[in-house]
C-alpha cells in the first residue's frame, strides 16, 4: 500500500503513542478531582499546557483542549459570533476554508448573521485590497485560515491580522490544522487558531484552540469543571500529554522535514510536467505536502478508484468535504468545471519515498490523454 493523503490524517508517531499509553496507565485520575494524585495530574496538564505555548510561541494564549480542529472551529467563530453579536453581525471569510468553518458560516447566516467573502487573486492568495473595503465597524469576527487544506495555499497572515486589528470589535481566527508543524509561521498575531494532533502523528480525538486572553466568547458545551471555562469535561489528560509530544517532534524536525518534502515535491512536479491532460492546480508558493492535480481524461472518483485498485491512496477533496464530484475549491481558484470535476490531491509526507512517487507517476502516466 502506497499512502498519498497525509494531509487527511497520519500514522501516530512511536514516541507520542508511547507517551499516551503510559498516561493512560500511571495518570488516569481525573484532574478535576481534589485528592493528592489528582491534583498533581492537574499540575501535570497546567505544565503542559505552558509547553505547548512555548514550542508555538504563544505566551499570551490559552490553550483550550477539544475533540480536533471542527469542534476548534465551531468553538471559535459560533462562540465569538453569540458573545459579540451586540457589537455587530457581520462576518468575513475566505472562499478556500475546510468544510467546518464554511458550515459555521452559512449556520449564522440563518441566524441573522451578515457574511462576505473575501476575493483571492489569481494565485489564490486574499485579495489584501478586497478584504480592507470589506472590513466595517459592525464586523466582529474574520477568519481565513493559514493553508488551505485541499491546494495547499499559504495566506498572508500577518498582513491580514494588521488590517484586521484596525477595527477594535474584530477578531481574528485562523484555522491552522494544515500549518502547525508542516510549515514556518508566525502565530502570535492571530487571536484563535485551530488545530488538531492526528495531521502532525498524534492521536485522533485530540486537537487545540488557542485564544489570546481578551479574546471574548461563550463556550458551546457547558458542564462542569475542566482546564478552560470555554469547554467542558472532564480533561483527557493522555491525549493532551501526547498532543503535546506530537507538536514537540513536529516543530523540532519541521526544518529537516520540510527539506525533505520539498525534495519530494519537485520530484512529483518533474514526473508530471511533461505528461498530457495533466494540470497542477496547487499554485507557485503552495507548501510541498499538497499538491493538487487535475487529470483530464478521467473523472475524479475514477482517478481515485483506479489507483486505489493499485494500491495507491490518495483524495479527491479533503475528507470532511461534501460528497460532490466537483472540487468547489478547485473551481473558484482555476474557474475550469473540467479541472474542478477530475482533481485529486496528493498531500506527500517525510515518510514518502522516492519509490512511491515514482510509482504513482507511472500510473498516472498509463492514462494520461
Amino acid at each position: 500500500m502506497i499512502y498519498f493523503d497525509y494531509s487527511a490524517t497520519t500514522p501516530v508517531n512511536d514516541t507520542v503513542l508511547e507517551t499516551f499509553v503510559k498516561a493512560s496507565k500511571e495518570l488516569f485520575y481525573n484532574p478535576n478531582s481534589l485528592y493528592p494524585e489528582a491534583k498533581k495530574t492537574s499540575d501535570l496538564i497546567e505544565k503542559t499546557s505552558e509547553r505547548i505555548k512555548a514550542h508555538l510561541h504563544l505566551p499570551n494564549h490559552e490553550v483550550i483542549y477539544l475533540s480536533g480542529a471542527s469542534e476548534a472551529n465551531n468553538l471559535a467563530i459560533k462562540g465569538v459570533a453569540y458573545k459579540n453579536q451586540t457589537l455587530g453581525k457581520h462576518l468575513i471569510m475566505s472562499p478556500f476554508e475546510h468544510s467546518s468553518v464554511s458550515a459555521c458560516f452559512g449556520y449564522l447566516q440563518k441566524q441573522g448573521f451578515l457574511v462576505d467573502v473575501v476575493k483571492t487573486l489569481n494565485n489564490g492568495l486574499v485579495d489584501l485590497d478586497d478584504l480592507k473595503s470589506l472590513m466595517r465597524e459592525d464586523t466582529i469576527l474574520v477568519s481565513i485560515c493559514g493553508v488551505s487544506s485541499e491546494l495547499g495555499i499559504v495566506q498572508p497572515i500577518e498582513e491580514i491580522s494588521q488590517i484586521v486589528h484596525q477595527y477594535p470589535n474584530a477578531t481574528f481566527h485562523s484555522d491552522m490544522t494544515q500549518a502547525i508543524g508542516k510549515t514556518a509561521v508566525k502565530l502570535d498575531f492571530v487571536d484563535l487558531i485551530s488545530m488538531s494532533a492526528h495531521k502532525i502523528y498524534g492521536l485522533k480525538g485530540i486537537g487545540a484552540l488557542f485564544r489570546r486572553e481578551n479574546v471574548k466568547m461563550i463556550p458551546l458545551i457547558h458542564g462542569g469543571k475542566s482546564t478552560s471555562k470555554l469547554r467542558s469535561g472532564t480533561p483527557p489528560t493522555p491525549l493532551i500529554l501526547s498532543l503535546e509530544k506530537a507538536i514537540d517532534i513536529a516543530t523540532s524536525e519541521l526544518p529537516k522535514n520540510y527539506i525533505t518534502l520539498q525534495k519530494y515535491h519537485n520530484l512529483l512536479l518533474f514526473g508530471l510536467e511533461d505528461l498530457p491532460g495533466v494540470s497542477v492546480n496547487s499554485p507557485l508558493g503552495s507548501i510541498p505536502h499538497i499538491t493538487n492535480i487535475s487529470v483530464m481524461a478521467m473523472q475524479a472518483k475514477d482517478m481515485q478508484a483506479y489507483l486505489a485498485e493499485n494500491d495507491v491512496y490518495v483524495s479527491t477533496q479533503t475528507a470532511c468535504s461534501s460528497d460532490d464530484s466537483r472540487s468547489e475549491v478547485v473551481y473558484r481558484l482555476t474557474k475550469s468545471e473540467t479541472k474542478a470535476r477530475t482533481s485529486i490531491r496528493i498531500s506527500l509526507s517525510h515518510l514518502t519515498t522516492v519509490e512511491e512517487i515514482e510509482r504513482l507517476v507511472d500510473l498516472i502516466r498509463a492514462v494520461a490523454i
